[in-house]
């Protein structure tokens, strides 16, 4: 080896070599994911997985909507490109339609720009033991058709994996599955987010959910060091939608979500986090600056606004006390306090 590949191999124990390592290092697109990576949203079925990634895809494009709270407000808008492979492009418009008619004009001018559909229905891999066959060649064009297509893009979302790994069985080919999921984010510069059922034993909640919640996919999962997993609680929350991190190796522990948030609905069908993210989205962007959160306004003592009144008995006073009192200038009659303390001195 040359000294020039020796020095590009090793990263000396020095605040140069780290900070310059640090500069070069991969760009980050969702939180926890690089370019070049594979991360994992993994849920049970009828729990809003293409509308997660839908609002993942607005949330790139508008990173300071906050919409899903994935994203570092203060980075570059991105592009991404979803393959929705389970439900096709075709089984997805209606729902876009109806997204679209919430967003406002400007913003549907922006979104056209940095989101995207992938309509392709040919799967990326094979069944290991069909490889050097027909079937195998036939994979290998869709996945480098579709490098070619995502080099375009930032984040590319496959939904679902089981569909776009064709014949791969997820445990007897996970080698196969992850050699094409890394080939592609590799080769596209892209960060590769695959959707992913649990285990049945973690969906009908007989397993605790942790790293390895996926199915099959050992491998795979274990190379990957960003998942995400959605569910329902339907007793408390029948309504909404919980996120949490169940892996993020590159997230600090005050960054990662362990402890679900709640995902809630718009009536057009976006999954939101947050409302005024939303706002951004589906008003005109003149209406921005005027949307902040409500603050609960600090409640003044009853003290300081309303006089207290005290009943005096009259019958009570000395004829010296009626009259400073019947003084009419002042809060207590002009000079009442002089006087008052003249008597006390006299006595």
């Amino acid at each position: 080896m040359s000294e020039i590949q020796d020095k590009q191999n090793i990263i000396r124990f020095s605040e140069t070599d780290v900070e310059v390592a640090l500069q070069s290092s991969r760009e980050t697109i969702l939180k926890g994911l690089y370019r070049g990576a594979v991360g994992f949203v993994i849920a049970p079925p009828d729990t809003g997985k293409s509308f997660f990634c839908m609002s993942i895809a607005y949330e790139l494009a508008q990173p300071n909507s906050q919409l899903l709270g994935l994203i570092e407000s203060d980075q570059p808008p991105l592009k991404t490109l979803i393959w929705p492979i389970e439900d096709t492009v075709p089984g997805i418009l209606p729902r876009i339609k109806q997204h679209l008619a919430a967003f406002s004009i400007e913003i549907k001018i922006h979104l056209e720009k940095y989101v995207a559909f992938y309509g392709e229905e040919e799967a990326i891999c094979c069944a290991g033991h069909l490889q050097n066959s027909t079937e195998e060649t036939k994979a290998y064009l869709a996945l480098q058709q579709l490098i070619e297509k995502a080099r375009n893009y930032d984040l590319v979302v496959i939904d679902t994996l089981r569909d776009a790994t064709g014949s791969a069985d997820e445990v007897k080919d996970d080698y196969y599955i992850k050699t094409a999921l890394e080939k592609l984010a590799k080769e596209a510069d892209v960060a590769l987010l695959v959707v992913h059922h649990p285990t049945k034993e973690v969906a009908r909640g007989k397993e605790i959910i942790n790293s390895v919640a996926g199915s099959g996919l050992s491998s795979t999962l274990s190379k990957s060091k960003l998942h995400i997993y959605l569910d329902r609680d339907l007793k408390n929350h029948p309504d909404s939608i919980r996120m949490r991190h169940i892996k993020a190796n590159y997230l600090s522990a005050d960054q990662q979500f362990t402890k679900p948030r709640l995902l809630h609905w718009s009536k057009e069908g976006i999954l939101f986090q947050n409302e005024i993210g939303l706002q951004m989205l589906t008003q005109d962007l003149k209406e921005i600056g005027k949307l902040k959160p409500k603050t609960q306004k600090r409640k003044r003592s009853k003290i300081s606004l309303e006089p207290i009144i005290i009943d005096t008995d009259k019958s009570l006073l000395s004829e010296e006390s009626k009259k400073l009192a019947e003084q009419a200038e002042g809060p207590f009659g002009k000079g009442m306090a002089d006087q008052l303390t003249e008597m006390m001195n006299k006595n």
